[in-house]
């Protein structure tokens, strides 16, 4: 595992910065990175809650979509914060890979507990939780650029 971690305070505000080499089973304490130092920037614990949400979600997809078979790739995580708006940048080096322009789930009609599908929630997740993102394709990186205000 190849982690580089960089955290400082700029003149307008506040940036974290992430390199991984080695996806598997990072999510979790790469979240727990990301709030710690979220509360250091003054942002509410709510708002805080959704970053972490989105954050894990598009990774999750990074990791089972991007890098489905070695799941390991390059990953790059930028997140800045100025005046409590909060702008996440993720690129990685997967598959080419486009999200769903649907808002649809894969809930169709009345569905038990027992019978929810386990996956097909993640892009309706970060379109409802996010002010704004974009995705592009640039090169053989994806980029995704989440806004949270």
């Amino acid at each position: 595992m190849n982690v580089n971690i960089h955290k400082h305070k700029r003149q307008t505000g506040f940036s974290f910065h992430k390199n991984i080499t080695n996806c598997q089973g990072l999510v979790p304490g790469l979240l727990d990175d990301v709030g710690k130092w979220l509360v250091q920037t003054g942002i509410p614990h709510g708002k805080i809650i959704d970053v972490q949400i989105v954050i894990a979600e598009a990774l999750n997809n990074v990791i089972e979509h991007g890098f489905p078979f070695e799941r390991s790739g390059h990953v790059s995580i930028d997140i800045d914060v100025t005046n409590n708006v909060i702008v996440a940048k993720i690129c990685d080096n997967g598959k080419e890979f486009t999200p769903p322009e649907t808002k649809e789930t894969p809930l169709q009609g009345e569905v038990d507990l027992e019978d929810l599908p386990e996956g097909g929630f993640g892009w309706l997740l970060i379109r409802e939780i996010t002010t704004s993102f974009t995705f592009r394709r640039v090169a053989h990186e994806n980029r995704l650029v989440l806004n949270f205000c």
